[in-house]
This record gives structure tokens, sequence and C-alpha cells, in this order.
């Protein structure tokens, strides 16, 4: 029986974890430890002490742990059983990780439905020798990078897919938006994994998500759909905006209609910019506390609504939402704000809107007894003068709605009411 006299590391450098070949060690045995690997003491199954960077003798008083479990010799001359492992503590780069099949889901810009795959690489290190073993390795002879790789790639494919699904629709972020992000959005999904990571004793020094890729066709319709929006962009207005100029106009009937209905969609048109950065945006999706119970509302920033000119913010999903509902419940919705809400259709309306975006209903705004002040916007009694700014009205002033008049109107070119 072999009694090794010098326990020291002699495995592969890229390697873990590596068990010392001997088992049988007495009382004046030598175990050297250098600065990039830790040794592990395992006594019948069980671990025992734990020795860092140095020179000792595996004496009584320098291994009480493994005492306590055998009856060991003080004579010196006696061997013992014990395995010793070398946990490597050095970090290891460029571990490769890559999620396992396709993310489906939507652009939440563009509407359109990609398959989603993700790689990149990560480096790690072993913080916690012993739960790294108990947890992670099992005590067997040998333990490799590639192991933990195969051992995490389904935890790190999950988590990733959950995540990049997540930031881009609850976030609001579209494909090229995340890809233009990588290193922030790097850092966001390490937050999530190095909980999980710490419970097996690894601490995760980097990770790095290198490319965010979707197949050929699903990139070239993507493409597309950005390439027409930014058309749109710079003729002033976007996909929703033009859809829903296209059904105010078939419903509306009058060119003045129109001048109202363009100011009411403005609130769609980009206002401003991006609030927070990439990281405060992605962070605040994944945050259960943040995650809207429905389908998030769509917008033409991407995020948040911006309305210009005082004009409310108005979602353009809803109109297109509310077509489906029925008219109880349109009517029942109506009841309660009926200046918020068509009567017909139930579809929510921009503020002071003279017809229904959805149904082309004709909305009937202010009282009859009660004119709109072209100095101060508020809705005020008929007479000489605005009670809430002091304003003069003209003769040539609609007494229904407050719009200006051309000289010898006959009818208002904003609501109609005849002169």
């Amino acid at each position: 029986m072999a009694i090794a006299e010098v326990i020291k590391f002699e495995g592969p450098q890229d390697a873990l974890v590596w068990k010392f070949p001997v088992e049988d060690f007495n009382a004046t045995s030598q175990l050297i430890v250098d600065e990039t690997h830790e040794a592990l003491l395992v006594v019948n199954g069980n671990e025992a002490d734990l020795f860092t960077a140095g020179r000792r003798t595996l004496s009584v008083p320098n291994i009480p742990i493994a005492r306590k479990l055998i009856e060991i010799p003080t004579g010196g001359d006696s061997p013992f059983p014990c395995k010793v492992f070398f946990i490597n503590k050095v970090h290891q780069m460029d571990l490769l990780w890559g999620t396992q099949g396709p993310i489906a889901l939507e652009d939440p810009l563009y509407d359109i439905f990609m398959h989603v795959m993700a790689n990149g690489s990560m480096s790690i290190s072993v913080s916690e020798s012993r739960k790294f073993m108990l947890k992670m390795v099992g005590f067997r002879d040998r333990f490799d990078p590639d192991d933990l790789i195969s051992k995490f790639r389904g935890i790190i494919s999950s988590h990733v897919k959950d995540c990049i699904s997540k930031i881009m629709i609850n976030g609001m972020l579209s494909y090229f938006m995340m890809n233009a992000h990588l290193f922030e959005l790097s850092g966001v999904i390490k937050e999530r994994l190095d909980a999980i990571f710490d419970e097996y004793g690894i601490k995760i020094q980097y990770f790095n998500i290198e490319t965010i890729e979707v197949p050929e066709n699903d990139y070239k319709k993507v493409s597309e759909a950005k390439e027409r929006r930014s058309g749109r962009l710079i003729e002033g207005y976007t996909w929703q905006e033009e859809r829903q100029m296209m059904i105010a106009e078939k419903f509306a009937g009058n060119q003045g209609t129109m001048g109202n209905v363009g100011g009411a969609v403005s609130g769609f048109m980009v206002g401003g910019a991006m609030s927070g950065s990439i990281a405060e945006i992605a962070r605040n999706a994944l945050n259960p506390d943040n995650i809207p119970a429905g389908k998030p509302p769509k917008n033409a920033a991407g995020t948040g609504s911006h309305v210009g000119n005082g004009a409310s913010a108005v979602n353009v999903a809803d109109f297109f939402n509310n077509k489906g509902e029925s008219e109880n419940a349109a009517a029942e919705r109506a009841s309660g704000n009926s200046s918020a809400v068509c009567p017909k259709c139930g579809a929510e309306l921009p503020e002071n809107a003279k017809f229904c975006l959805s149904c082309g209903e004709k909305i009937q705004t202010t009282d009859p007894n009660m004119i709109v002040c072209p100095g101060c916007g508020k809705t005020v009694p008929k007479g000489k003068f605005c009670f809430e700014c002091g304003y003069k009205f003209a003769s040539n002033v609609c007494p229904k709605c407050g719009a200006n008049l051309p000289e010898g109107a006959k009818f208002c070119l904003e609501c109609g009411e005849k002169i």
C-alpha cells in the first residue's frame, strides 16, 4: 500500500477540480497548495478540512475535522484513508454559452413575429470551494469548465430567453434597439444570473451577450418595416397614425374635421427622448411589480407616449381593440364618462374630438349655450366676453365651438354649425 509523502496539484491547468490519485496518508505526509488552488480533504464521503495556499504536515493538530471523522494514529507511521481534491480558483475565461432553441416573440415596435437566438461568453471563478464541491462536483475525480457549462447550459438558456422576451415586450424595445445596447443588457442579465450561480459557490466575473440573431427571413421583414417607419417619421407620421387618418377620413366626410383629427393624432408622434437608460428600462421590465397584467400598449417611440399642444395621451391600440367590444360593453363604458369615450362604440376619444376615430360617430362635446374661448381654450357660457380670461368674442367666431370664421361664412368649418 503506497503512502503519499507529498500531496500537491499535478493535474491539467484548466481543470476546475482535480483529485490526488493516492488516498492513503500518514501524519508525516506533506500537503502543498499553490496560490491558485484550495485543497479539500474528504473522509468517508464527508467534506473535512479546507486548506489555502501554503505547505502543511497532515499531523493531528492540522486536520481537526478529519480527526473527528476517523481515528488517526498519533505515531505518524500508520496510514489513514483520505481523499484530497484541488479546486482551481483562477478565473475561467471565455466560456461559451447559447440559447437552446429560438425565442418566438413579436417585435413591439414593428409588430413582426421573430425567432430570436442569443449567444455569448462568460468568465467564472469558484468563490466557495465547499459549496461548489457539494452542490456541483459531487467529489468526482475531475471536473472541467466544459462540465460546468454543460450543467448550466439549460439554466443560462432559459434565463436569457426569459430576460430578452420581457425586456423587448415589457420594456418596448425593438430588435434593433436590443442589438445596439448589448453591453448594458449583458450587465442586467448578469445581475439575474448572479444569484443562481452563487447557490453553487460560483461567481460570474463577466457575462457578455455577443449577438442577438434572427433568421434571414425575419431580419429581412423587420429591416423593411424599419425602413418604412423611418420614411413615415420623415413625413411626420407613423403607420398607426396613417391608419387612424384613413378611418377618420372615411367617416368624417368634410375637410374641416381632418384638421382636428390631425391635432388629435399628433399625440402619437415621437415627441421626446426615451426616459431613462437602457439598463434602467431593462431592470424595470424584469421587475415583477412593473409587469402589466395585459398586453403592453404600443406607440411610435417604443416607450412612453409623448403628447404635444395640450392634447391628451391616446393609445393607438385602444382604438383598434375597442372595435371588438359589444354594443352593451361600449355603452357601459360610455355611461361612466361620455366625454372620454364614443357613445356608439366605446372607443377612447382625444380631447375635444368632433368625430370618433374608430366608427366615425359625430361627438357632441359642448352644450349649445356654451362656447370655447379662443383665448384660453376653456368652455364658457356664451356672451361678449370670456369670464375666465376676459377675451372679447368677435363676430367672426363660431357661437358653438369658438373657431374663427372666414368672412361671409354660412357654416362653421370646424363643427358645421349654421351661422
